[in-house]
């Protein structure tokens, strides 16, 4: 699925163990809309890791533990800020938010994430809980298009 909503670009990735999901990321100029429900934290590591790699400029989290993993990136920054060792960050500012319900964090990450040093161009909806409604994402998509056509 791509749409095209608000001169931005949004897809879906899925987490998945059994391929290198993190090939479709883009490696500049995106949201993260990380979409986390039940996972360990191994898993959780292993995409933040992958995310900060692929130069994330905005991390949007939804989910039951949407606080939880907003906070923890939140400490991994200042972790990888203030370590002796040299463990990879953005030339940028890595802005996390995080959201309780599904299409108020896309319509976040479509209009409000903005950013003076990164030309945020494309959303990814990371799916790491494996239930992602996606009928109910186009659905949304829609909707967010014909406002923004009669806006016109």
């Amino acid at each position: 699925m791509e749409e095209f909503v608000n001169n931005r670009t949004i897809r879906i990735v899925r987490y998945d163990t059994e391929r290198n999901w993190s090939d479709l990321l883009p490696d500049k100029d995106w949201v993260c809309l990380l979409l986390v429900k039940g996972k360990p934290k191994t898993y959780i590591d292993e995409v933040i890791s992958k995310i900060i790699l692929h130069n994330v400029g905005w991390l949007c989290t939804v989910g039951d533990e949407a606080e939880w993993v907003h906070d923890y990136v939140d400490e991994e920054i200042s972790y990888r800020n203030a370590e002796v060792e040299d463990l990879y960050l953005p030339p940028h500012l890595l802005i996390t938010t995080w959201h309780q319900d599904l299409q108020e964090a896309i319509w976040y990450s479509l209009f409000m994430a903005n950013s003076d040093k990164v030309d945020l161009k494309e959303v990814i909806i990371l799916d790491i809980s494996g239930e992602l409604d996606i009928p109910t994402v186009k659905t949304y998509l829609e909707k967010l298009k014909m406002k923004e056509s009669g806006d016109k």
